[in-house]
């Protein structure tokens, strides 16, 4: 019997790694490749900011994709995504402003058969390395901060789109219009 299990345990080890290798990429975070097709219909001439060109404390401490992010952004129980893009030309600089990309903050809502409906949250130059990151926010309260200082709790309903920064967070949250409230978290 053990001759038996001995012959036959390379097999199984090869079985074993050959299903992890076509299990991976349905357990591994989303991968910027697979939304540039949509950013590409959309936004011609624009791309998915690349890890590489985040600072390098962003890209040590954020396992996910930094310009990337996924969930059920709108009332719709179809997957939406969520991205930092920027235009593939680079903006020479003027008057002090020194050489940058044009960038955006899009959300971009699932139709079905991998066909999306995108919008533009804000426009922004994008000076690399980029300082700010994605991430997803769970259903729950956050405490949002308003002008003059106030605070007010404020209902996610379902996912939305945080950011981060060293300087600042906060959280797109959908609402019942199609627009996106920008809830700033900390400041």
């Amino acid at each position: 019997m053990g001759k038996c299990t001995l012959h036959w345990r390379p097999f199984i080890d090869a079985a074993l790694a050959l299903l992890l290798i076509f299990c991976m990429p349905s357990l591994a975070p989303a991968r910027a490749d697979e939304y540039q097709e949509a950013i590409t219909k959309v936004f011609p001439g624009f791309q998915i900011l690349s890890r590489s060109e985040f600072t390098e404390e962003i890209q040590k401490s954020v396992k996910t994709h930094p310009a990337l992010v996924t969930g059920r952004f709108n009332d719709d129980d179809v997957p939406d995504f969520a991205a930092i893009i920027r235009a593939k030309a680079i903006q020479r600089g003027q008057q002090g402003v020194r050489e940058h990309y044009l960038g955006r903050e899009i959300i971009c809502h699932g139709s079905g058969n991998r066909q999306y409906r995108c919008q533009v949250l804000v426009e922004m130059p994008i000076f690399l390395p980029y300082a700010i990151y994605l991430n997803r926010v769970s259903p729950g309260k956050v405490e949002c901060y308003q002008r003059g200082g106030k605070k007010a709790d404020v209902t996610i309903k379902r996912d939305a789109v945080g950011y981060e920064a060293s300087n600042v967070a906060g959280v797109y949250i959908y609402q019942p219009n199609g627009s996106y409230l920008n809830c700033v978290t900390a400041d």
